[in-house]
């Protein structure tokens, strides 16, 4: 489009369904000597289809394997004694994710969805104090080992979490969110992320909060323009959350990221 201004596109995750038996067996077989899991697989392949994504980030609710198998203190689902973790196969992650694009982002789900049970504290508080500080050492270690920053993907909003991990390098994202969600986020982090139908909400709190960024989840170039009238425009980005057919759902964001003169 003459004349039209690009916008960075971000990405929050990209979810992939579980290979059949022989995809990943042909995997496997291109791996020789390195190994590799089901979890790599899935990570490798959320990644692949996020061409011309500025952000890319790897995984989504699909790392949840990978941070149960990392946590200890679980019998099952249910924490049975004081929990702890061993970060070597995230930092392994990490490493990978490295060698990918240096500084890339992952995107794991918030603790909530681990569906983790208390089987040790019987305390609201102490439970979520205790998978939060695991939490923080995961993301310590990835980033340690070369991880850019981590989105955290959740299905409500809780204010434990966000007072818990909430950081510079840490964006929480939710892909179905309500209104009343937008001011409680904004004490906890200086950018956004919203859906097309959400976006008028999010431009009424610019005068209230300090919104550094507004990432419009699957916008078009309507969208671009109405947060124009409130932003300038580097503080406008496009973002994206895959949730199927992942190739053709990133290649349409990359194409919608510009405003149209």
């Amino acid at each position: 489009m003459s004349g039209a201004r690009r916008v960075p596109v971000r990405s929050f995750g990209s979810e992939v369904v579980e290979p059949a038996v022989r995809d990943l067996a042909a995997w496997v077989e291109t791996r020789k000597g390195i190994g590799g899991s089901l979890t790599s697989y899935l990570l490798e392949r959320s990644l692949d289809p996020q061409e011309g994504v500025d952000l890319p980030a790897a995984g989504g609710k699909i790392y949840r394997a990978r941070i149960l198998e990392s946590l200890t203190g679980l019998d099952g689902e249910t924490l049975a004694r004081e929990p702890s973790v061993d970060t070597a196969l995230v930092e392994e992650d990490a490493r990978w994710g490295a060698s990918r694009k240096i500084g890339l982002s992952f995107s794991i789900p918030a603790p909530h969805l681990l569906g983790i049970r208390d089987g040790y504290y019987h305390d609201r508080e102490e439970f979520c104090d205790g998978i939060s500080s695991c939490y923080r050492r995961i993301l310590r270690a990835m980033r340690d080992a070369g991880a850019g920053g981590h989105v955290l993907l959740g299905d409500r909003l809780l204010e434990e979490e966000l007072e818990h991990l909430a950081g510079p390098r840490t964006f929480f994202h939710y892909p179905d969110p309500g209104a009343g969600d937008l001011p409680a986020l904004l004490e906890y982090q200086d950018a956004l992320s919203v859906p097309r139908s959400l976006l008028p909400a999010a431009l009424e709190l610019v005068d209230e909060y300090e919104l550094r960024h507004l990432f419009i989840v699957d916008g078009k170039a309507e969208d671009l323009l109405a947060a124009l009238e409130e932003l300038d425009p580097g503080r406008i980005s496009l973002g994206g959350y895959c949730r199927e057919d992942c190739p053709e759902y990133w290649k349409g964001i990359v194409e919608r990221a510009v405003i149209p003169r």
